[in-house]
């Protein structure tokens, strides 16, 4: 309930803050004049400052059209009827086929892009999930079961009974929401001890027990090395291996490849460390495995590393027990509304589909990694159109590239809150509503659900994104199956097999849980692992029959010193980016002036060592270079990377780490590019 003080004139308003897709739950104080002053709750800096971006000067607040260099403002409906008859024009001449729907931040109106991207006759519904997380997932899918919730959050709650935490590659202070970090700190003060494996000296580093500061790219040898010692030395579950995995004698077989002094080499971790952090892994029990969505899989053969690194826990008996990581509560059903089952098989083939058979099986969307090529080349069929929703193009790796297919296109439009790169691009240019101004499904673990409402009024013409959607579909003439429009109609058949209603949770500002929404310890013993077998696949099957080794190899990334050496001569230092800041959401919020303070510029982290062999600087302009281009940073000089790795944070408008980055080299099973794994040479501007 909404809570007033008649004293001020105020009232506290329930909602979540969507400044990442956590959805954490504050309260906004409202005046009685309709104005947000302030917000209350456990939130992170970005949250806190969420009033910022909601009143900051430079949101976009009325639809826009460019008229060769410039834009000029017009009506919604100015907007809508442009882009519906470019849409329908495009889709008589070249096909449904040819126009692409591109969903990005915020996640909330992807079901109703889906659809409608199908209702429309495309089958190019495509997602950031071709770039965050889902990689993971199909590793872990691979693994252990489509129902496995992942190591991402299971790994960062739940500490009371943990002994060990391996962190692999994320670093929690800077990507946890404040209630997870604070839970982790307070575990450390319990007494639980931490394993850090990251190319950098994060904050989590600092107070490990043991970092293992490995060269990027190479976890998957990591892993095996680790899992050598374990099975070497007889340290793992007998009961767990034998009644619950398939493919043991296999994968002993694959790791006894990988003795410690291998992974040393290939990893450049000291072999006694990784000795000494796989035994304290294995006989520190309960122990928790913690990753990144992306982090491990952001190389050419990241699938196969994830699965190497998830597999741990089942090697060591830590999973779905308390302390180790448990399956995660269920969701709250909501019903399918995509149409993908009813519509996809008939359409034309998704991006992907023949490049990475294995992400269009297992994701109902294509992979906008593989489109690029088809937006220049026009085989098999041309692509002439896109429509983005909260689409940033500086996702893809070679961005450059990324901005000249859609320059070739014959008509892009993209709803945002801010002009970005992407907005440069686009002939019709929309202003969307805030989590503020907007109405939206929020779902967590538990079975958890609330309807936040919006707690102030959309400022000028901006529009939830939903509404968008909605109105876009009603000038298409899809408007029947769009549920005509209605939002809580809409929301009512998305919660229909909840037996909930709009109305329903409105009673509950502050949000309901559905009963017998809590899992129970060693869940599996009750109905298995949904893989092919009903175990744990350390010997996947279903790699197997689709002509993928069934063992989690790791190879060698497309692009590094030990690959292509040649390379290396000219560009001999090992580019890794995208480490989260606490100032930003990937490339969000470089608008809000307290939190730009906390990071000014964009900067490439470099060691001592090699800044010296450079006659680098602290603060010192510098270009750095790929075989793909160049961009200009200032250059921070830090021993939290070792020589011989620098790294980029990603996001950046005036300096964007994805001009750097390649688009060949996609890992085989997911398309993910290499955004952690690449060459490149670090200089001053004036060499």
């Amino acid at each position: 309930m909404q809570d007033s003080d008649p004293s001020e004139d105020v009232v506290r308003k329930p909602t979540t803050c969507y400044m990442c897709a956590y959805d954490c739950p504050c309260h906004v104080i409202v005046d009685k004049t309709g104005a947000a002053k302030g917000v209350e709750g456990q939130l992170c800096r970005r949250g806190r400052h969420q009033i910022d971006l909601q009143y900051h000067e430079e949101r976009l607040l009325y639809p826009l059209l460019r008229e060769i260099d410039k834009f000029r403002r017009i009506t919604w409906d100015e907007a809508l009827d442009r882009i519906a008859t470019r849409l329908l024009s495009i889709r008589n001449t070249y096909g449904p086929e040819s126009v692409l729907f591109f969903a990005g931040y915020p996640k909330e109106g992807w079901p109703l892009l889906q659809r409608l991207s199908y209702l429309f006759g495309s089958p190019h519904y495509l997602t950031e999930c071709s770039f965050c997380y889902a990689s993971a997932g199909i590793a872990e899918m691979l693994n252990y079961g489509s129902d496995y919730g992942g190591f991402v959050n299971s790994g960062r709650t739940g500490f009371g009974e943990t002994k060990c935490h391996l962190i692999w590659s994320s670093n929690p202070a800077h990507s946890a929401t404040p209630k997870m970090y604070s839970d982790f700190l307070d575990a450390c003060r319990r007494g639980m001890k931490h394993i850090v494996v990251d190319p950098r000296r994060t904050e989590a580093a600092d107070n490990a027990y043991i970092h293992l500061q490995l060269r990027p790219g190479t976890d998957g040898a990591l892993a095996l090395g680790m899992a050598h010692v374990i099975l070497n030395e007889q340290l793992y579950d007998p009961d767990f291996i034998e009644n619950w995995t398939v493919g043991f004698d296999d994968f002993r077989h694959l790791v006894s490849e990988y003795p410690p002094s291998r992974a040393s080499t290939i990893t450049g971790v000291p072999e006694d460390r990784i000795i000494e952090a796989a035994r304290f892994y294995a006989t520190s029990k309960p122990a928790k495995l913690q990753t990144s969505p992306c982090a491990t899989t952001h190389t050419t053969n990241g699938v196969q590393n994830h699965r190497a690194v998830t597999l741990l826990p089942a090697l060591t008996g830590n999973l779905d027990i308390p302390g180790g990581n448990m399956l995660p509560d269920p969701l709250a059903p909501i019903k399918d509304i995509s149409l993908y089952d009813e519509k996809v098989q008939a359409m034309k083939p998704r991006a992907g589909e023949q490049e990475f058979p294995i992400w269009t099986e297992m994701y109902q969307e294509g992979q906008a990694n593989a489109i690029i090529d088809q937006m220049f080349s026009g085989d098999p069929y041309p692509i002439k159109a896109m429509v983005g929703v909260g689409m940033n193009v500086t996702i893809w790796p070679n961005a450059e590239r990324v901005k000249d297919a859609i320059r070739n296109l014959d008509f892009f439009t993209v709803i945002d809150y801010f002009h970005t790169a992407t907005t440069d691009l686009a002939q019709v240019v929309l202003p969307t509503a805030t989590w503020l101004e907007r109405s939206s499904l929020v779902r967590r673990p538990g079975g958890f659900v609330q309807l936040r409402e919006p707690v102030i009024e959309p400022r000028a013409e901006a529009w939830p994104d939903w509404k968008f959607i909605v109105e876009l579909g009603k000038r298409l003439g899809l408007g029947e199956d769009l549920w005509k429009g209605n939002f809580d109609t809409y929301v009512n058949d998305l919660l229909s097999p909840s037996n909930l209603t709009a109305d329903m949770l409105r009673e509950h500002p502050e949000g309901l849980r559905i009963p017998d929404k809590v899992r129970k310890p060693k869940s599996y013993e009750e109905g298995g692992f949904k893989t092919p077998s009903g175990k744990v696949e350390l010997y996947s099957s279903f790699l197997e029959v689709r002509g993928f080794d069934p063992l989690p190899l790791y190879s060698e990334p497309a692009e590094s010193p030990v690959s292509t050496p040649e390379v290396a001569m000219e560009f001999p230092l090992v580019l890794t980016t995208g480490g989260r800041s606490k100032a930003y959401t990937h490339s969000q919020f470089r608008q809000i002036e307290q939190l730009r303070k906390i990071m000014p510029d964009p900067v490439v982290q470099i060691s001592p060592k090699d800044a010296e062999a450079r006659h680098i600087t602290r603060d010192m302009p510098v270009r750095v270079t790929t075989t793909r281009g160049q961009i200009r940073v200032k250059a921070e000089i830090t021993d939290r990377l070792p020589p011989g790795v620098i790294h980029l944070f990603h996001g950046w408008l005036e300096a964007d780490a994805n001009e750097l980055t390649a688009d060949e080299g996609l890992d085989p099973i997911s398309g993910y590019p290499p955004f952690k794994s690449g060459l490149c040479e670090v200089s001053p501007l004036w060499f």
